[in-house]
C-alpha cells in the first residue's frame, strides 16, 4: 500500500519547489523529505523527481501520481467529515489568523461559539496571512483568516478555497498636533517627507504601503520596524513617526491620537476565510464560516 504520509511529501515538493521549502512547510528536516520521496520511488519502482540545475522537477511518473494522488488525499479528508451530524460540530478544530482578525472578529467568534457548539474545541494560531495559507494547504490548520490588498494579491495553491469575510479599511494615524492632523484627507504625494512606522519587510502590511507610494513613483522613509500597531499608535502618540493603521482591531486611541482617511489610492484590504477544498463540507468550517459572516455584517 502507498506511504501516505510519503505521498504529502511528494506533492509538498510539487507546491513549493524543492526539497527544503517542502520540508519548511511540512516542518520536517530536508533529509526526512529526501527519505519519504526515495521511498515513494521505491513503491513505484521509478524516479519521481529529476534534478535541474539547483532544484527538482517532476517525471513523468511523478507528475501521475502528484495529480492522481492529490484526489486520493482529498477523498481521505472529506471522509472524516461523514460521521458528523450537521447541526452539532465536535472535536478539535484549529484556526490560523493575522493580529487585526485576532482581535476583531475571532475573539467574538470564540464568544459566539462558545455557545452555540460548546463541544467544538477551537484553538488559533497567529501569523503572516502568506503563512497563513501554508499552514492551510499543509494541514496544520483547519482554517485560516487572510488579507490581501488590491495591489498585493494573495496566491493560493491547487486544493485552496476562499471566501470573502470582511471588507477593512486603513487610516493615517497622527498625534493631534501634526499638521496634517485637521486634514479631511491625504495623499500618499502629501506623507512623502514624513518619518513612518512600518510592519516588517516581507510583511503584506509592509507590501501594500511601499507599493502605496510606488503608486506615484515615490518612495517612503520607513525610520521604524515593529510588527505591533499598539507600538505604531505609540510612537505616532509620541509625534516621532505616522502609520497606517487598519480599523478591524484597531480598538479605542488615546484622546491625543486622531486618525485621517487616506485616498489615492485608499488603503483597503479584504478579508477572506480559506479552507482546504476537501474539508469544504466540514460542519465546524461551515459554521465557523457562517458565524464570521455574521459577525462581519455587525461590524
Amino acid at each position: 500500500m502507498i506511504d501516505l504520509s510519503a505521498l504529502r511529501s511528494l506533492l509538498a515538493v510539487h507546491q513549493h519547489g524543492s526539497v527544503v521549502a517542502a520540508a519548511h512547510a511540512l516542518d520536517f528536516t530536508p533529509s526526512a523529505v529526501s527519505q519519504q520521496v526515495k521511498r515513494l520511488e521505491r513503491q513505484q519502482g521509478a524516479a519521481l523527481l529529476e534534478r535541474v540545475g539547483r532544484g527538482v522537477v517532476l517525471t513523468d511518473v511523478g507528475r501521475l501520481l502528484v495529480e492522481r494522488g492529490s484526489r486520493v488525499l482529498d477523498d481521505l479528508e472529506s471522509l472524516e467529515n461523514l460521521g458528523h451530524d450537521g447541526s452539532r460540530p465536535v472535536g478539535p478544530f484549529h484556526l490560523a489568523t493575522f493580529a487585526t482578525a485576532h482581535r476583531g472578529l475571532v475573539a467574538p467568534l470564540l464568544a459566539r461559539l462558545s455557545v452555540q457548539a460548546p463541544e467544538l474545541r477551537i484553538t488559533t494560531g497567529e501569523a503572516d496571512p502568506r503563512e497563513v495559507v501554508r499552514q492551510v494547504a499543509r494541514g496544520a490548520a483547519d482554517a485560516g483568516l487572510v488579507h490581501d490588498w488590491e495591489s498585493v494579491h494573495l496566491e493560493l495553491p491547487a486544493g485552496v478555497d476562499a471566501a470573502p469575510v470582511h471588507t477593512d479599511r486603513a487610516d493615517l494615524v497622527v498625534h493631534q498636533d501634526h499638521p496634517f492632523a485637521a486634514r479631511s484627507s491625504v495623499t500618499p504625494r502629501d506623507l512623502v517627507r514624513e518619518q513612518w512606522v512600518c510592519t516588517p519587510a516581507g510583511t503584506i502590511c509592509h507590501d501594500w504601503l511601499v507599493g502605496m507610494f510606488a503608486h506615484h513613483a515615490l518612495r517612503p522613509d520607513l525610520r521604524f520596524i515593529d510588527p505591533e500597531y499598539a507600538s505604531h499608535v505609540a510612537l505616532a502618540r509620541a509625534g516621532v513617526a505616522v502609520a497606517l493603521v487598519p480599523r478591524l482591531g484597531r480598538g479605542p486611541l488615546p484622546e491625543d491620537v486622531v486618525t485621517v482617511p487616506v485616498v489615492d489610492p485608499v488603503p483597503q484590504r479584504r478579508v477572506q476565510l480559506v479552507w482546504r477544498r476537501a474539508t469544504t463540507d466540514s460542519p465546524a468550517r461551515r459554521l465557523v464560516h457562517a458565524v464570521l459572516g455574521e459577525l462581519a455584517g455587525d461590524a
